[in-house]
């Protein structure tokens, strides 16, 4: 359960960490889940104001994707440019089902043969690793001078992936508890879940527009878009769509066309200001409970099969980032290459976080035919995989993006013009 005070006590030490870890030009998730570690693992040893058992609660399933994760789907949808995103939508696409299709089946399989597990809970864990959280990329992104063009191809697959790989999870888990495959129910109900989303999606939209056009007022207007945000998700979900994609398509209509349309400059700035605070509080709270939740030992016992996850995922993300090169200049010609620097990014942008590790979670409460033992694998796998993706990775591309890029001559808070 959760506790007030101990809840409190986070938000302080992750101010604090945001700070330092500014001086520092430490990524501050991985400076966030380097501390969570510390004070789990002390928290074990000696009472920490009840801290140590927070990362447990934060990291529910219901609370996680129904409270935390919708504001921050929303936010970053409401920064998208459309127009970016349709120019490389192709190259989106391919990366999003594609690339995590044919990395799953990999990894899957690898995993497998190697390790000796039931191929299903092999798929399992691999759709659970799919989902790519690059949050200190981004946010690093802001702070300095990275094209857009590159921002918005990074959060859209960071979306998209997050909707795709929540998907798998569902699917493949549907088919461990019924036993049987049906590979044309499968392809359904995957289709009604990116189906239905969008189309909740851009009925919320629709709504916000019909009720911005009628307010003048920031209060009223920022609660729409709470209500944008939650009530996407919420309705997806009541209808077996993916609440995921049916918040980003809502936070990417609302701030491509809605927002410009109905919403006065003052009042957006006030809209956003208070998304930024409120996705800055959850992103710090997740990557302290993820933090907390991490066990060395645990890591020690699974770091084999660990490393070897890491390895697939990693060297498939490069593959099919890069193989994008010569596939556009054989399909479109030169002119659709990107930037190696931007290649690079990409690849090192495919760090795993929080959501995997949810999912990995929801196992130990799922009535499934997985034996225990093999779902305390698939838990300590993933949980390892995410830290050290969001420690290791973080640090790597951070470092790359600062080496690259310029500072940025405007601060990341100010609001657009």
């Amino acid at each position: 359960m959760l506790a007030f005070g101990p809840l409190l006590l986070l938000l302080v030490i992750a101010i604090a960490v945001v700070v330092a870890s500014s001086r520092l030009r430490f990524p501050y998730t991985a400076a966030l889940v380097l501390l969570g570690i510390t004070i789990g693992f002390l928290g074990q040893q000696v009472p920490l104001l009840g801290l140590a058992h927070q990362g447990t609660s934060l990291f529910s399933p219901e609370l996680f994707f129904y409270v935390l994760l919708p504001p921050i789907i929303f936010d970053a949808g409401l920064h998208i440019d459309f127009r970016l995103l349709r120019t490389r939508a192709p190259f989106i696409l391919f990366l999003v089902f594609v690339g995590v299709l044919v990395t799953t089946l990999l990894t899957g399989f690898v995993v497998a043969w190697l390790v000796g597990i039931p191929i299903l809970a092999a798929l399992l864990l691999a759709a659970i690793v799919s989902p790519t959280d690059p949050i200190a990329v981004v946010d690093l992104f802001r702070r300095r001078q990275v094209p857009a063009e590159l921002s918005t191809i990074t959060e859209s697959e960071s979306l998209l992936n997050d909707a795709t790989g929540v998907i798998a999870f569902v699917v493949i888990l549907g088919v461990i508890g019924s036993g049987t495959w049906n590979v044309v129910g499968s392809v359904e109900e995957f289709a009604w879940l990116i189906v239905g989303g969008v189309a909740v999606g851009l009925l919320v939209a629709g709504g916000t527009y019909l009720l911005h056009r009628q307010l003048h007022d920031a209060a009223v207007e920022t609660a729409v878009s709470i209500v944008a945000a939650y009530g996407s998700y919420l309705l997806a979900s009541d209808i077996g769509a993916s609440g995921i994609i049916a918040v980003a398509i809502a936070g990417i209509a609302v701030g491509t066309w809605v927002a410009p349309r109905t919403i006065a400059p003052e009042v957006r700035a006030s809209v956003g200001t208070f998304w930024n605070v409120v996705v800055w509080v959850d992103n710090s709270m997740i990557f302290l409970a993820m933090g907390l939740l991490v066990a060395p030992s645990d890591i020690i016992e699974h770091l084999p099969l660990v490393l070897l996850v890491l390895a697939i995922i990693y060297t498939g993300r490069a593959a099919f980032v890069y193989v994008h090169r010569p596939l556009s200049r054989a399909l479109v010609g030169p002119q659709a290459q990107l930037p190696t620097t931007w290649y690079n990014v990409l690849t090192l942008s495919g760090i795993r976080g929080a959501i995997p590790v949810v999912l990995a979670l929801s196992l130990l409460t799922s009535s499934t035919s997985l034996s225990p033992g093999v779902v305390q694998t698939i838990v300590g796998v993933v949980v390892g995989v995410a830290a050290i993706s969001v420690v290791g990775g973080n640090l790597a591309a951070s470092a790359y993006v600062t080496r690259r890029f310029a500072p940025s001559a405007v601060a990341p808070d100010d609001p657009p013009p």
